[in-house]
């Protein structure tokens, strides 16, 4: 299972704290070794867009992801930055050079 999850800032003004904060997110989640989660983090031309996308080989590595210290943390972070919340959508891999 995969997500798109389109983050959007209230502000500008946030863009390097989101960077930061999105760069602790991954650095957690390695450390936390959650097996069967991929995640990656994306900046856009829009210094107020991002844009995640989150891989979970089952529902087990999607629980380890949102019961993370390193999400909890990310959450507390940026969560007063966002102009509303992030947007998640149900993706599927067509292919991949990942395998």
């Amino acid at each position: 299972m995969s997500f798109l999850v389109r983050y959007t800032l209230a502000s500008a003004d946030s863009h390097a704290h989101q960077t930061d904060a999105m760069q602790a997110l991954v650095a957690g989640l390695k450390s936390e070794g959650i097996d069967g989660l991929h995640y990656s983090c994306f900046s856009t031309e829009n210094p107020t867009e991002f844009i995640g996308v989150l891989e979970f080989v089952d529902d087990v590595a999607k629980q380890g992801f949102l019961n993370s210290a390193a999400f909890a943390e990310y959450k507390g972070k940026v969560g007063p930055t966002f102009a509303n919340p992030p947007e998640t959508s149900d993706i599927t891999s067509i292919a991949t050079t990942r395998d």
